[in-house]
């Protein structure tokens, strides 16, 4: 049976299901260093997910260089921040973007949470609980790097999407997150990888062979690939037109991996469907406890 043969019998099953209630899955994507296509991926990601009917909002957390909108050509209007001063509704601060995506500029720090006194922090309970069955995926965009705050995103999600480059400095770097989150943790977050910007799929399946060894040897984690892209032209020149490739350039190759991983990853996610996740609310309840912690 082919992946795609595969994928029409996944949604088959779950159109049966659209009308039960369900917890949005939340997907912090990060790497080790900037300047791998992180914010890139998790917005072409973000649209092949919607392409096959999933409804997607993707969170930018990324403080520093917050991308997502920049490669949609959007302004955000509001951030996050105006709900939990409840001067907005989550409903007002949710941008449509390309395709009807919609993002949520985030602009918070984890100190935020920590200082809303009970009547801010039970309006912004009932604001989240609002996109805790309005969507099916809720994809963070994390800064890149290591840092006590990325830890505590990941800690607190349902899975992390790791992506590196077959540069040996972007896998170190992404050798040292995992690192870092499994010496604050005592069971390992579930991860999966993405190698961008590979020159042949033979340099991709080095770079994510490498990296398992090492996470298996050393970490006694076990590092799932979830497919790689191949260094694609169309990449660089829909990002200077601000319109993702997975748009502008359907049939690129950049895309058909977009569309490869898609059709890996929901019916992969189909046989854990058991396992229950925590949606956006429990992802910040989380956040907040690992935040009073340290």
């Amino acid at each position: 049976m082919d992946q795609a043969q595969s994928l029409r019998e996944y949604m088959h099953r779950f159109n049966d299901q659209q009308q039960k209630p369900h917890t949005s899955r939340v997907i912090t994507i990060t790497s080790g260093k900037g300047g791998v296509g992180k914010s890139n991926f998790t917005l072409n990601f973000a649209l092949g997910l919607k392409a096959v009917g999933k409804r997607v909002i993707i969170l930018d957390l990324d403080l520093s260089t917050a991308n997502i909108n920049i490669l949609m050509g959007i302004t955000p209007r509001y951030s996050l921040v105006e709900v939990l001063h409840q001067r907005k509704y989550i409903r007002d601060v949710i941008e449509q973007g390309t395709e009807g995506i919609e993002y949520i500029s985030g602009g918070l720090e984890i100190q935020d949470l920590l200082e809303l006194d009970q009547i801010k922090l039970s309006f912004f309970w009932s604001q989240i609980q609002e996109l805790q069955t309005y969507a099916d995926f809720i994809l963070l965009d994390t800064g890149a790097g290591v840092s006590k705050e990325l830890v505590d995103f990941i800690l607190a999600s349902d899975e992390t999407i790791l992506v590196t480059t077959p540069e040996p400095t972007a896998m170190a770097d992404s050798y040292a997150v995992l690192k870092t989150v499994l010496h604050f943790s005592q069971q390992a977050p579930k991860f999966r990888l993405v190698v961008n910007r590979a020159q042949t799929y033979r340099e991709a399946a080095e770079t994510s062979r490498s990296l398992q060894n090492a996470c298996s040897h050393f970490l006694k984690l076990h590092l799932k690939t979830l497919g790689c892209l191949m260094e694609d032209n169309h990449v660089r020149q829909s990002v200077r037109s601000q319109t993702p490739f997975f748009i502008s350039y359907p049939n690129c190759s950049a895309s058909k991996s977009i569309k490869q991983i898609v059709y890996s990853y929901l019916p992969d996610l189909e046989e854990h469907s058991s396992v229950a996740t925590t949606g956006i609310r429990g992802f910040f309840e989380k956040i907040i406890s690992l935040g009073k912690s340290s």
